[in-house]
């Protein structure tokens, strides 16, 4: 069944008032921008829940938990929380068999060249590489801080990953294709990957398949 589509960023208020719902979810990553609007809506008499930026695993239990209330379904909540738990607490678990002097650097870009952006610490996406006994190579940046490619090159990261082929074509080409880049550990031994930004770059319950996602395409061997 196909379903109406009423905005993106900018949504169609009168649209939204009109089809009575009984909740709206809201980002906090854009709920400044938007707050005209979701005042006009609890002015209609509706709800609206504004759902965290999470930017650690336990900041997205949190929101998952948070909907769970607003929905109705606190335990199917606790439940989706639980299943993430377990499915790290696997991961981590595998992730022992690494050797501290074996651990990859590994940098992810979350957006393509020009304009290359990555994940440094306080992220979820650097929670996960440690999860699975990788070494983020941008672990002294703060937040998701845009890289000179010079910088990565110094850096010379032994994997890395892309998450935008889900709208750029070819992206593991266009990192081996980069120039200067020869001699960057992971352009001249082939380690670069390109997983979807659903798994790992959103901040929701697919972040554990997208753990065991990152971990598959770093460590092969350790998690089959």
């Amino acid at each position: 069944m196909s379903k109406e589509k009423i905005g993106g960023i900018e949504f169609n208020i009168e649209k939204m008032i009109s089809l009575k719902p009984d909740l709206v979810l809201a980002p906090g990553s854009t709920a400044d921008t938007v707050k005209e609007g979701l005042q006009q809506l609890k002015d209609a008499g509706i709800t609206v829940v504004v759902v965290n930026d999470a930017q650690s695993f336990e900041e997205v239990y949190q929101s998952i938990e948070m909907i769970g209330q607003a929905i109705g379904e606190p335990e199917k909540a606790d439940e989706l929380v639980d299943s993430m738990k377990n499915s790290f607490a696997e991961l981590k678990k595998k992730a022992e068999a690494i050797k501290p002097e074996e651990q990859k650097s590994v940098f992810v870009e979350v957006s393509p060249a020009p304009e290359i952006y990555t994940a440094g610490k306080n992220t979820f996406i650097n929670e996960m590489l440690e999860l699975i006994g990788a070494k983020n190579a941008a672990g002294d940046m703060d937040g998701w801080p845009k890289v000179d490619p010079e910088a990565i090159v110094e850096r010379n990261p032994e994997v890395i990953v892309t998450t935008y082929g889900y709208y750029t074509e070819k992206p593991i080409e266009q990192v081996l294709a980069r120039s200067g880049w020869n001699n960057v550990k992971a352009v001249k031994d082939q380690q670069v990957f390109d997983l979807h930004s659903d798994l790992v770059t959103r901040s929701g319950p697919r972040l554990a398949e997208g753990a065991e996602e990152l971990a598959k395409a770093i460590y092969p061997d350790v998690f089959k």
